[in-house]
């Protein structure tokens, strides 16, 4: 009986042996990723590079799906699906939600550093508004400290000492970012998607835009545009968001791999833009592209108008935004 025992017990241990050697290893932990901008754009370049691509390189406990960007999800529903969970993360701006995030209007005008930002407690504030309005955490807000937005257009800006330039009957192609300030300079503000912009240009149907350092002749846009105005303003707001429910059902060795990541990227990202930047420059001055670099009272008055109008709007939708005049002094200094 004893023998019997023995043997049985003996095959037992190697039967199951074999069962674990066939059993594979633990998946990652998956997370679905879109984006607002197409894959060529220098963000999502840098994304991929610093963050999508060295997470699914290390093949821990986490891994990145990248779905794509707005021809997968249109970037006016990305938020919404993030919030009820149709997606696990989103690399967006912060003004590309602010219809579904009142709060998120309010980065886009900062001119505090994000490492001031943390240090006052700001950007604490910034993660329990998302977490509420948005069911969403931040992993990174990709700051950009060399990353600023110029306005383009087709034509000679005419100048102006009360609002720096002046757009009066022009259509300029905007954001929820740069509405504000437009309309403060006289123009017709028409919102439309970047994969859009190109045709608008060549049927005239804007004679401007708005957009970040970079990126513009990756659309061919230099071929319309003739005029950059300088200084340049804000800083971008491009946000990397992950739903509060995905978050919480991940293990910590996910958690702890992916936030490592995330501020390894806002680390790397800065330089890869400012390179691309650059290089996107020497296509533009190819091209023909003239700078208008204001100065004076012509120049306070540009850079007063742009913040001065965003934050007047912003101040609109005060009593929708927990603590917001707290919020405003955490990422805005009207003295700067």
């Amino acid at each position: 009986m004893i023998r019997k025992t023995i043997i049985t017990t003996a095959i037992a241990s190697v039967m199951g042996g074999f069962v674990a050697l066939s059993l594979p290893a633990q998946a990652a932990q998956e997370l679905k990723t879109i984006a607002c901008f197409p894959r060529n754009h220098d963000y999502v370049q840098a994304l991929h590079t610093a963050f999508v691509g060295p997470i699914n390189a290390a093949k821990g406990s986490a891994s990145i799906k990248y779905l794509g960007g707005p021809e997968v999800t249109p970037r006016k529903q990305q938020a919404n699906a993030l919030k009820r969970g149709l997606v696990d993360v989103i690399f967006c701006p912060a003004a590309y939600y602010g219809g579904a995030l009142a709060a998120a209007r309010l980065p886009g005008a900062h001119n505090r550093g994000i490492d001031e930002i943390r240090a006052n407690g700001g950007y604490e504030m910034m993660q329990k508004a998302w977490g509420k309005g948005l069911n969403a955490r931040i992993l990174a807000w990709t700051h950009f400290k060399g990353q600023k937005f110029f306005v383009y257009t087709k034509f000679k800006p005419k100048l102006s000492e009360k609002t720096g330039i002046d757009l009066t009957g022009i259509k300029i192609r905007g954001t929820g970012l740069y509405k504000a300030f437009m309309k403060a300079m006289g123009a017709t503000v028409i919102v439309i998607s970047p994969g859009d912009v190109y045709s608008a240009l060549e049927r005239g149907l804007v004679q401007g835009v708005a957009w970040p350092w970079g990126s513009m002749a990756k659309y061919g846009w230099e071929k319309f545009l003739k005029y950059r105005i300088e200084p340049a303003f804000y800083g971008a707001t491009m946000t990397l968001l992950v739903n509060s429910n995905k978050w919480a059902s991940l293990s910590k060795a996910s958690k702890m791999q992916i936030e490592k990541q995330a501020l390894a990227y806002e680390a790397a990202a800065d330089a890869i833009i400012i390179k691309k930047g650059h290089e996107d420059d020497a296509k533009l001055l190819k091209a023909g592209i003239k700078v208008v670099n204001l100065k004076g009272k012509v120049r306070d008055a540009y850079i007063k108008t742009i913040y001065g109008a965003k934050w007047a709007e912003n101040d609109s939708h005060a009593k929708k935004i927990a603590n917001y005049q707290l919020l405003k002094s955490k990422l805005y200094d009207p003295n700067k």
